[in-house]
Parts: structure tokens; sequence; C-alpha cells
């Protein structure tokens, strides 16, 4: 085989290796077998890069993980906790743009927005309604219908299934409240 078309089989092989198309071991023996045993460095896994793509969805998590804190380990007030809340939801309409500019997919913001969405709502069941399991219940409710409403429109599966199944739950627990629910 002339070299040109065992370099291009062997940067292809190399090329399924790192984007997981075929299990580690098996591109392993096909380079091993196309370069002859003499391509050790192709052999060696590359190191993983922090990419800005990690970074940003490590700072969005970090978010949710910040929002959980103050809300439930703090002793914030309420507007103290619903300005942080703002100057997240800030950041994520920022990043949303940047995103949508730069034709990438922000399925990391709709999924941090989501999550504060849900601690926000329970936010002000706490606040509102002093922990009303009934309020809360409803609120559960408009979360979950904007969960599915917004996966539905914005062709986001995950949004979809997720909306429909806690819709579908709540209304159950909900319904099973009633007075008139049979058992």
């Amino acid at each position: 085989m002339d070299s040109k078309r065992k370099k291009i089989i062997l940067s292809e092989i190399q090329f399924w290796k790192q984007n997981k198309m075929l299990p580690d071991q098996y591109c392993d023996y096909l380079l091993a077998l196309y370069s002859g045993g003499d391509h050790e460095e192709e052999l060696k896994s590359p190191k993983k890069k922090l990419t800005s793509e990690t970074l940003s969805n490590s700072l969005f998590l970090a978010m949710i993980l910040i929002m959980l804190v103050i809300t439930y380990f703090t002793r914030i007030s309420f507007s103290m906790q619903t300005l942080i809340l703002a100057f997240f939801v800030i950041i994520l309409f920022i990043s949303f743009y940047y995103y949508r500019r730069r034709k990438q997919k922000p399925f990391i913001i709709y999924v941090t927005a989501a999550f504060l969405l849900l601690i926000f709502l329970i936010q002000l069941n706490d606040f509102f309604f002093e922990g009303s399991p009934n309020s809360l219940s409803i609120l559960l409710l408009i979360n979950s219908l904007i969960w599915l409403i917004g996966g539905i429109r914005s062709k986001v599966l995950f949004f979809m299934i997720a909306g429909g199944m806690s819709t579908a739950i709540v209304l159950f627990f909900i319904l099973k409240k009633l007075p008139f629910a049979l058992y």
C-alpha cells in the first residue's frame, strides 16, 4: 500500500478514535494493523483540552448550584435572592444571543434557565404562599407546562419528554388529592 493512502487511512482511524465513533480498543488495533506497529504516537490517547465550550457549560451548571446554595443553605432575603437570580437571567440572555450569533445550539442555556425557573417558582411558593403544598402543585404544573410548550416550540426532545412526564406526574398527584378521586 502506498504511503499517501496509508496516511489517509491512519488519519481516518485517528479521527474515529477521537470522536468515539469506535471503541478505543478497535481503533488501537486498526492503527497497529495499518501502521505495521510503527505508529506508536498514534496509539497514545491524546490529552483532553479544556475547551471554551466545557468552561461555559461548567459555568452554567455552577449557576444552578449557586442558586441552590443561596436558596436553601443561606439566610439571604427573598429580594436579594431574586436580585441574584435576575443577574443570572441577564447572563443567560446575553449567552443565548452569543450562542445564536455563532450558530451554536444553546441547549445548556435552556437547561440552566429551566432549572433556575424551577428554583424561582419554589422560592415564590415559600415566600408568598408560606410553603403551601397546593400552591406548590399548581406552580410545578405551570413549570412543567412551560417545559412542555418550550420543548415543542423549540423542538428540543429533552424538554418535550421531561415536560410531558412531569405534567402527567403533577396532574396525577393533584387529581389524587381531590375529594372525588377514585382509589
